[in-house]
């Protein structure tokens, strides 16, 4: 399960497109996690930061709910609500079930993607496998205890 909340400054981005989202994704290889319900997106470039974060190719979720955000360094896209103000408030969730580390092909370790010039909020943080979790290839229903934070939007993946 993922669960994210905080704010994210669109400052130093710049709107390229928008579309519709159908469902919480991870794609590894392509340094891609979108997490939330079903929405109609604006997608921003201008971010720097990996371009994977493992081997995995996509895997949806099972379930999601609330804002629908996600980043990508390999398509250079930071994607957030269809008119969403900068600095507001973003909550959403997503979850897995019966994954691992493995399973999705993700590779434990800290990922940072940035953009504008250093003001708060302006990154988006993955942590994959957080102190103390387990994954022996059995039951962690997840990304399990791992942090994702988008900027000062942490996402906290718990079992």
């Amino acid at each position: 399960m993922a669960n994210g909340s905080g704010p994210i400054n669109l400052t130093g981005l710049t709107l390229t497109d928008f579309g519709l989202i159908l469902t919480g994704t991870i794609s590894a290889n392509v340094g891609l996690i979108i997490t939330g319900g079903v929405a109609i997106v604006d997608g921003f470039s201008g971010i720097t930061g990996p371009t994977s974060f493992g081997s995995g190719g996509s895997s949806f979720t099972k379930s999601g709910s609330g804002d629908m955000v996600g980043i990508s360094g390999f398509f250079d896209r930071l994607v957030v609500p269809q008119g969403y103000i900068s600095g507001a408030p973003l909550s959403d969730s997503m979850i897995f079930n019966n994954a691992t580390f493995a399973s999705l092909g993700v590779t434990p370790g800290t990922y940072e993607w940035t953009w504008g010039t250093g003001l708060p909020n302006q990154n988006f943080t993955l942590i994959i496998g957080g102190a103390g979790v387990p994954d022996g290839g059995s039951t962690v229903s997840l990304l399990g205890c791992a942090l994702i934070g988008m900027a000062a939007l942490r996402r906290r993946l718990g079992c």
